[in-house]
């Protein structure tokens, strides 16, 4: 009795390895389907013959052999995103390989963008860059997006017709910029892109409004709004000294005051030595130590009327003003080369208001009540 069951359970165990092996290649075929388009996806379905019980269905991609096929005729269907199904039939025999070619029927493109290298996406794919022909497209209306950097993406639509080429042309709307800055050398940015440094023409700026940042050596970033038609024209001449702060002498006295207080045998600030010191060694009411880690060696710019200018020295006096602690004037000490700038000189004359910047570098509180405070800005530029 133990060797009959032993023998049932090997005969069981010999019947399941027997059904799970694949099918006979002897009894099946092979189909291999291609195409003019990649990332093709294929379904082959057996077609019904007479005495057939049931069908049978493959799936697999385009170049991948479909296998274990009954012998039979398939109905196959090739599918690519964006484009129709394509329907045709095989005739698959036993022992052999049948090999299918699949068309995809479209139209071709030929697109061309002012200015030209715009990047063409059809979705999310990547076509190529202007000038460009499209050789294979879905028949039927299409839509391009056309890429060029600082401009927004255009959108392009055509109508594709079947054994056709269809061509196009998407202008980017721009116009002429020309930025001219003081002090020339000046890089120009637009968001984190480079356009070049100053003087700086651009025949094909995005037209718009767009928003240009300016960067010099020893100048804060300027940004600078510009406003530019399709076909139209814009001239730039900032000046980068105008994005300094701006010296109210009276609010610096202000900042850093200190009260006279007759209870005190000597100033407060009495004895201050090293950075702090002033040039002519009076500390009566200005806190030195804040006025040095505030506002000292810091660029700024002024304006005022000019009082007297000297051609040797290059020393502009403005004139004298008064607030409500103190008298002052401001001094412009400038810099070589505009003292060497003729046409900048014959226009400091008693009387004329101009606008310079420079770095404050002394601020000299008077011996006698009498006199004024001097403020000094050194290196100055005129702001034009």
């Amino acid at each position: 009795m133990v060797i009959f069951l032993l023998l049932g359970k090997c005969a069981t165990s010999s019947s399941t390895r027997k059904s799970v092996q694949g099918p006979d290649p002897k009894t099946t075929g092979r189909l291999v389907a291609k195409s003019n388009l990649s990332n093709v996806t294929i379904a082959a379905t057996k077609l019904a013959a007479p005495g057939d019980v049931t069908t049978a269905s493959f799936s697999g991609t385009t170049d991948q052999a479909l296998s274990g096929l009954p012998p039979g005729k398939y109905a196959v269907t090739a599918r690519a995103e964006g484009w129709p199904e394509v329907r045709e039939e095989a005739v698959v025999d036993a022992e052999r390989t049948t090999d299918l070619m699949i068309n995809f029927k479209g139209g071709s493109l030929r697109l061309d963008s002012d200015p030209a290298g715009a990047t063409v996406r059809l979705g999310a794919a990547v076509l190529g860059r202007t000038p460009l022909v499209i050789p294979q497209l879905p028949p039927g209306a299409c839509q391009l997006s056309l890429e060029y950097p600082t401009w927004p993406s255009l959108l392009f639509k055509t109508n594709i017709t079947e054994g056709v080429e269809s061509t196009g042309s998407v202008r980017f709307p721009y116009g002429k910029l020309t930025v001219e800055t003081s002090p020339p050398g000046t890089t120009v940015l637009l968001g984190k892109r480079v356009l070049g440094q100053t003087p700086l023409t651009m025949e094909q700026f995005p037209a718009g409004t767009r928003k240009l940042t300016l960067q010099a050596k020893d100048f804060p970033p300027l940004e600078l709004p510009v406003t530019l038609e399709d076909h139209g024209e814009v001239k730039l001449h900032p000046a980068l000294g105008s994005a300094f702060p701006v010296l109210d002498p009276a609010a610096l006295l202000r900042a850093f005051w200190v009260p006279d207080n007759p209870d005190q045998i000597a100033p407060p600030n009495d004895g201050v030595t090293g950075p702090f010191q002033s040039r002519n060694g009076i500390v009566k009411n200005i806190n030195r130590k804040r006025l040095f880690e505030a506002a000292m060696n810091r660029r700024f710019r002024f304006n005022a009327i000019i009082k007297a200018y000297d051609q040797a020295s290059g020393r502009i006096e403005f004139t004298e003003q008064q607030s409500e602690l103190s008298k002052y004037r401001v001094l412009a000490i400038l810099s070589p080369g505009a003292r060497n700038d003729p046409d900048l000189t014959a226009q400091l004359i008693k009387g004329a208001s101009f606008v310079f910047y420079g770095r404050l570098t002394a601020v000299e509180e008077p011996r006698w009540p009498s006199k004024v405070i001097m403020i000094e800005l050194s290196a100055a530029e005129p702001l034009r």
